[in-house]
């Protein structure tokens, strides 16, 4: 009989987690529950297990003014509520089209296990929760724990065991090296303070022949922001990202298959995959 998702997250989705984290920071240790506590052995570091999400910060992460800014009960609700009802006005795909798009780039199939970087309110969390089906595991992660609040009622609502939120950084993933072979970010890519320091950590977390599928306020290379690319670009802790750019970056760290496109004025989505074969590994490595 399927697990129940009223004990969030369920013993059965952190069991499945566990072998694929590392402490935050690098270094040796296995991670172990205890309670309501989760524990990296021998004598690591320690998170918080409260109200569904799995706390791997704690007070020491140092947020930028917008991280902040959307770090509150009220912008987390303002955020939930207008999302999707907005979108189609400026110009961006409706929600649906956004997931069956993104699900392609990853190539989803039953059974998957999916970490969803910036996963934010758990929108798309869910509907890659659903496509993975119970046999499958999601990652939300996040740094954002009025965010997580709100992806962790929306779990619950949709009654999915297979989900597991972490508050944890993107800039430090608290993964081994090749854990991963589908990691997922919609339309977290702008808010990254250091993109170049993000790539390298997908790399380095993405198992060989890992998809990858990103978006986020993003612009082509050759092109000078102006308008709402450029009013995006001043705000503090965003910038709008070169979408040439990043693919290249992408290249630079071991992806191949690159591909960019924009919708709106202000949406970019890359999708990649990490060069290698993945019978040359098991999706981790030390």
């Amino acid at each position: 009989m399927p697990e129940s998702a009223d004990r969030f997250p369920t013993p059965a989705a952190l069991a499945r987690l566990l072998p694929l984290l590392r402490p935050p920071g690098g270094g040796p240790g296995d991670a172990a529950v205890d309670g309501t506590r989760l524990r990296f052995e021998p004598a690591g570091p320690e998170a918080r297990i409260e109200g569904g999400v799995v706390d791997l910060l704690g007070g020491g992460f140092a947020p930028t003014f917008t991280q902040r800014l959307l770090d509150t009960r009220l912008s987390a609700w303002a955020y939930d509520r207008t999302r999707d009802a907005l979108a189609p006005a400026l110009g961006l795909p409706r929600f649906p089209d956004e997931v069956a798009r993104m699900a392609e780039r990853l190539a989803l199939a039953a059974g998957d296990v999916v970490l969803d970087v910036a996963c934010g309110h758990g929108n798309f969390t869910v509907e890659i929760a659903r496509r993975v089906g119970p046999g499958g595991l999601v990652i939300g992660l996040d740094i954002a724990g009025a965010m997580l609040a709100r992806a962790a009622r929306r779990v619950r609502a949709a009654g999915l065991a297979n989900v597991v939120l972490l508050r944890a950084d993107a800039l430090a993933l608290p993964f081994a090296g090749g854990a991963l072979a589908r990691v997922n970010c919609s339309g977290g890519l702008h808010q990254l303070p250091d993109l170049g320091r993000a790539v390298s950590e997908l790399a380095r977390v993405s198992a060989p022949g890992a998809r990858v599928a990103l978006s986020g306020f993003a612009r082509p290379r050759e092109a000078r922001p102006s308008g709402l690319r450029a009013r995006l670009g001043r705000g503090p802790g965003l910038h709008v990202v070169s979408l040439d750019a990043l693919a290249l970056d992408l290249a630079k760290a071991g992806f191949e298959d690159v591909a960019t496109e924009t919708a709106g004025p202000a949406m970019g989505y890359v999708s990649a995959r990490r060069r290698g074969d993945p019978r040359d590994g098991a999706g981790r490595s030390s």
